[in-house]
């Protein structure tokens, strides 16, 4: 069995083919999708992953979710920004499911408070591009062994 591309997981973490029609080979190929206009369904699917409230989501994504529901309603791509942010926060779940091989483990990581990240709970950190990356790099050290 061919293991799946970290892009392939973020993909279908934001709802697969069914919600990103065009073929994903690489973050480039994402970098097009979120220019073209990234549907909120993406965005539904990956907090539905991770388990946040709206109010969590609206958070990261640093939109009020009145703004969310009404262009849910519209049926409006994200705006560019929040389409990154979204395909950001694909890459740290897809890491966190990786390293963690199992949804509670990683939910339950996010949610505890961190020494290595200052005592903050990864979950907070979520909503900049510095504390995604920060979050990543931790996961990237759980993998190899160096605990944080």
């Amino acid at each position: 069995m061919m293991r799946k591309t970290p892009v392939a997981t973020m993909v279908d973490l934001m709802g697969g083919g069914a919600v990103i029609p065009q073929l994903v080979h690489n973050e480039l190929d994402l970098l097009a999708v979120a220019l073209k206009g990234l549907s909120v369904q993406a965005l539904r699917a990956l907090q539905q992953r991770l388990g946040f409230s709206n109010k969590e989501i609206s958070v990261v994504l640093g939109v009020s979710e009145s703004t969310l529901a009404r262009r849910e309603q519209a049926k409006r791509a994200l705006t560019l920004d929040e389409a990154e942010k979204t395909i950001q926060l694909s890459a740290v779940l897809a890491k966190g499911l990786e390293v963690f091989e199992d949804q509670d483990d990683f939910h339950h990581w996010l949610e505890t408070a961190n020494p290595a990240l200052g005592g903050v709970r990864p979950k907070e950190l979520l909503s900049s591009a510095i504390g995604r990356e920060q979050v990543r790099e931790i996961l990237g050290r759980i993998e190899y062994g160096i605990y944080s």
